[in-house]
């Protein structure tokens, strides 16, 4: 039923639960898990120079492979298959445009990230993936 999961982190203690419920089904459905960290360079307060850009880039780039490969650990250790990926672009655009290229069944993430930890129910860039795709959502 599951084949495809995807996972999009941020890093937070809400995308590593929802990583977690992930493995839960994959471990059923003998599925292949794949996360995605989306470098959202319009996130950035302020740059100043392309050198900055550039410094910039590879921090967050650094970052991002931190935080897919830490889930990798977690599922692999589950003895599941994980691909991971991490990429630039507009964070729910992006997480959207992956799971329709690697036809996810599933996509499962926190319902708040990093940002908005005062905010009701579901964070912005969870809202606008459900908002946006017909793929079946999960939240944790």
């Amino acid at each position: 039923m599951y084949e495809t999961i995807l996972i999009p982190t941020d890093g937070s203690g809400p995308a590593r639960d929802a990583a977690k419920n992930a493995i839960r089904i994959a471990k059923r459905h003998d599925s292949t898990i794949y996360t995605i960290y989306v470098i959202d360079m319009g996130d950035m307060d302020y740059v100043a120079t392309p050198s900055d850009i550039r410094e910039t880039r590879q921090r967050i780039e650094s970052k991002g492979l931190k935080f897919t490969r830490e889930l990798e650990e977690l599922v692999e250790e589950e003895g599941i298959e994980c691909i991971t990926e991490v990429r630039t672009g507009i964070a729910p655009e992006t997480i959207v445009e992956y799971a329709d290229e690697i036809d996810a069944d599933l996509i499962v993430m926190g319902k708040r990230g990093r940002s908005d930890p005062d905010k009701p129910a579901f964070g912005s860039i969870t809202n606008r993936v459900i908002g946006s795709t017909d793929r079946l959502v999960l939240t944790a």
